[in-house]
């Protein structure tokens, strides 16, 4: 009994992950312009990095470190200038003392060596539409935009943009938000996670 038990168990936890893995597949690809739009290999790129609350301390947490290896990681080698838009506020909210974009921009520079010439700060948001809305100026002059964050929620802020700034949403590109196997016990929860 408890050999079958114990088959029935990995069989239902293997469904989960398999499951979750082909949702957030097809999540990363949904939301883009279709076609995209030509552009050149070597245009300037603007990647809006979703911010998420430090832990105390103003320490980065497991999702801004998330955040910011997606972001690192989609930046084109062949864009003319890549840059890390890190937006998100409110220190005051889990006694912070520095925003979540500043927490997330020393993570990239310390960590992915990351120029601080490539980044730029919007330190006034709280949610994810604010995340998106502040952004846009910082992001309007760029021929290429990105939305980097875990995939569902990077494709909120690909549907917010849509919303907010039609004109800009056609300039998005993907990110590699989505890899096999990657943070894969949290996969189901995120998978879960698609308004």
């Amino acid at each position: 009994m408890d050999r079958k038990r114990l088959l029935l168990g990995a069989t239902l936890v293997g469904g989960a992950l398999l499951w979750s893995e082909w949702t957030l597949w097809r999540v990363s690809r949904e939301d883009y312009p279709a076609p995209a739009p030509h552009v050149d290999t070597d245009a300037d790129e603007a990647i809006i990095v979703l911010g998420y609350p430090s832990r105390r301390g103003d320490r980065p947490g497991l999702i801004q470190r998330y955040r910011v290896r997606v972001a690192v990681r989609s930046r084109d080698p062949r864009a003319g200038r890549s840059v890390l838009i890190f937006t998100g506020g409110n220190p005051r909210r889990h006694h912070a003392r520095r925003s979540e974009a500043a927490v997330m921009a020393d993570y990239a520079v310390d960590v992915f060596g990351v120029d601080p010439a490539d980044i730029l700060l919007e330190e006034k948001a709280n949610n994810t539409w604010e995340n998106i809305g502040l952004s846009l100026p910082l992001a309007e002059p760029f021929p290429v935009v990105k939305i980097a964050s875990n995939t569902s929620h990077a494709r909120r802020g690909r549907r917010y943009l849509r919303k907010q700034a039609p004109e800009i949403a056609d300039r998005l590109r993907p990110t590699r938000d989505h890899r096999p196997g990657e943070l894969l016990w949290l996969k189901p929860l995120i998978a879960l996670y698609r308004r």
